[in-house]
């Protein structure tokens, strides 16, 4: 197994999928992301979600009226909204960072969360640092501060992001070299 830091290093060699990365961004390919990537790929993530919560909400308006006219409707509450919103966030970070270690958000700024290893993050690690994002957001912040870019989950967590433009998952980071 690859440990993040022989991945880092790598050993010179390119292969296929090394093309597929623009070459300015080939000699940041494993580094640890900043806090401003990092932040923009969570605004993007949030904003999907606030469009998709108000989406539902829209939609919830329109049946009501199509199939309950004349009579008074009561929407969700904004607080139900936003709390639809925490849940489904947690969800689909959770997913997002155990399967493939990045979200829409991450992919676009092209970061990826990773264990210490180098490795995909478990599920369970995945979903409590979902929960932890969600709940404790100002924790990015500490990335500012850290000398390794590490927010306070990733502290916690013992996780890494990373920049990559790679289009494939590896199950180890080191695997993106050919043996």
């Amino acid at each position: 197994m690859t440990t993040f830091s022989e991945w880092q290093r790598g050993d010179g060699r390119e292969s296929a999928e090394d093309y597929s990365i623009p070459e300015d961004a080939r000699e940041f390919q494993g580094e640890r992301a900043g806090f401003a990537t990092r932040f923009l790929a969570s605004v993007i993530d949030v904003a999907l979600v606030a469009l998709l919560m108000m989406s539902i909400w829209l939609g919830i308006e329109i049946l009501q009226l199509i199939f309950t006219p004349g009579v008074e409707v009561h929407p969700p509450r904004a607080a139900t909204l936003v709390l639809w919103g925490y849940l489904f966030t947690t969800f689909y970070w959770t997913v997002a960072w155990a399967t493939s270690g990045r979200s829409l958000g991450a992919r676009f700024m092209g970061v990826r969360v990773v264990s210490r290893k180098g490795e995909r993050v478990h599920w369970p690690v995945a979903l409590a640092r979902a929960a932890f994002s969600v709940g404790f957001p100002i924790g990015l912040a500490w990335a500012l501060i850290s000398k390794r870019n590490r927010s306070v989950q990733d502290v916690v967590l013992r996780t890494i992001v990373i920049y990559d433009w790679s289009l494939r998952a590896p199950l180890v980071i080191g695997s993106k070299h050919p043996t």
